[in-house]
């Protein structure tokens, strides 16, 4: 692939040369009418000077030169030819004065006839003769035009590489920029024309910057909270080894059984947030009923609704509203939001999926009966590992960071407020308007 500098070049010297080919034709034309002028003022002038009343013969003098050469006829008052040059075309008597393009012979020549002295002259010469004179014009200007080009060419050159060597800084500051060092490029001295792309470099720079952190972090959490249940899984164990009976040791593998399910649940959890936030690429986006996945998903949880003894249905006055998302994320979202329903309803409660479009907007809703969430606690609680205080229920505080991670990748709203009662969580996700 060529470089800048040389599409630059080749570009501008292009222009160039075409640019001096138009200015010769140019030149060329400005020359051949210059031509005509002189030409026809020298037939006018050679016209009043010929010695017409010379007692004896006469002559033009020869000139070396073809191009200054003249032919002359010239007639009496009695209208009888007095004298003819050689090479004169042998033209009628001019019937009127003045300038005048005849053809002879195939040849076209320039005429003026006038009437001098008492004697009929008449002066021509060939049309190619002028032709030759402003092409030789024209020609003399061609070798300095050229010469110029291969200067012009070093010139641009070196103009180019200097306009460059800027966009060579910012290429040596990007290439310096490491994950551990991605501090924003500079602009201070750099031509406009570079902001712009110093400024979306730097975007994306935050937005990697962003990123590193956000695994760094999300590492070091998955690390933190990881480490408590396994810690509780070998001390439990251990307490099942040291059993003294049956009893005790029944007891301790349930607990086991227990912290099991509580650590794959933080695992299952930790990888459905890893996916959704680190995707490689956007989820591709189809034609979604909202109600249809949220039947699915209480379809899904039905069986640990009934042995939690909770009411787990879809409202009856769902309606089935329709947006353009990713089925499996949405599916994901909504499973978090009654999953985490069914966990804080108590037995005998009641937990509600509803679908359907309010101000024009799609939306899911989620609604128990539970405990609530405190409204100081409920800007928090879409963050990673953020339980409130006095939280008996057990969990890993990740199900609502997964909710909001699917709900900013579908540009939706998330709104919570409290039930009807003052009881309960309703929890609602509003997609932007088809």
């Amino acid at each position: 692939m060529k470089t800048i500098r040389t599409r630059l070049l080749l570009g501008l010297m292009t222009g160039a040369l075409g640019c001096t080919l138009a200015a010769v034709m140019l030149l060329y034309m400005l020359a051949d009418h210059e031509a005509d002028e002189q030409s026809d003022q020298r037939l006018r002038q050679l016209a009043w000077s010929l010695p017409l009343q010379s007692p004896v013969p006469w002559r033009l003098p020869h000139e070396s030169d073809p191009d200054d050469q003249f032919d002359v006829q010239a007639w009496n008052a009695a209208q009888q030819p007095v004298h003819r040059s050689l090479r004169a075309p042998a033209l009628s008597l001019p019937q009127q004065q003045g300038y005048v393009t005849v053809s002879y012979k195939g040849e076209r020549w320039r005429v003026y006839s006038d009437m001098v002295a008492g004697y009929y002259v008449q002066v021509s010469q060939p049309i190619a003769i002028r032709q030759r004179v402003a092409m030789h014009m024209a020609l003399r200007i061609v070798p300095p035009l050229l010469l110029l080009l291969p200067a012009m060419a070093i010139l641009i050159w070196i103009v180019v590489g200097r306009a460059l060597k800027p966009l060579q800084r910012l290429t040596h500051a990007v290439r310096g920029r490491t994950p551990t060092a991605l501090q924003p490029l500079d602009s201070d001295g750099l031509p406009p024309e570079l902001l712009p792309i110093v400024a979306a470099l730097n975007g994306l720079l935050r937005k990697v910057d962003e990123a590193i952190s956000a695994q760094r972090n999300f590492v070091a959490d998955a690390a933190h909270e990881l480490r408590s249940p396994l810690t509780a899984l070998k001390l439990q164990l251990q307490l099942a080894e040291r059993a003294e009976d049956d009893n005790h040791r029944q007891n301790a593998f349930r607990k086991l059984h227990e912290r099991l399910d509580r650590s794959t649940h933080l695992v299952q959890q930790l990888m459905t947030l890893a996916r959704q936030e680190q995707g490689a690429s956007p989820p591709v986006c189809v034609d979604c009923d909202l109600l249809k996945v949220a039947r699915q998903v209480v379809a899904d949880h039905a069986i640990y609704a009934d042995s939690r003894r909770i009411d787990l249905g879809v409202s009856a006055d769902a309606q089935s509203s329709r947006v353009s998302a990713h089925p499996e994320g949405l599916a994901v979202m909504l499973s978090n939001l009654v999953d985490n329903a069914l966990r804080y309803t108590p037995p005998g409660g009641r937990v509600d999926v509803t679908a359907g479009q309010e101000s024009g907007r799609p939306y899911l809703r989620v609604r128990d009966n539970g405990p609530g969430v405190p409204e100081a606690d409920r800007a928090r609680v879409f963050d990673r590992f953020y339980r409130p205080d006095g939280n008996e229920v057990w969990g890993c505080g990740l199900g609502l960071s997964i909710v909001k991670s699917v709900a900013d990748a579908h540009q939706a709203t998330l709104l919570l407020e409290s039930g009807g009662d003052g009881r309960g969580l309703v929890v609602t996700v509003f997609f932007p308007s088809n």
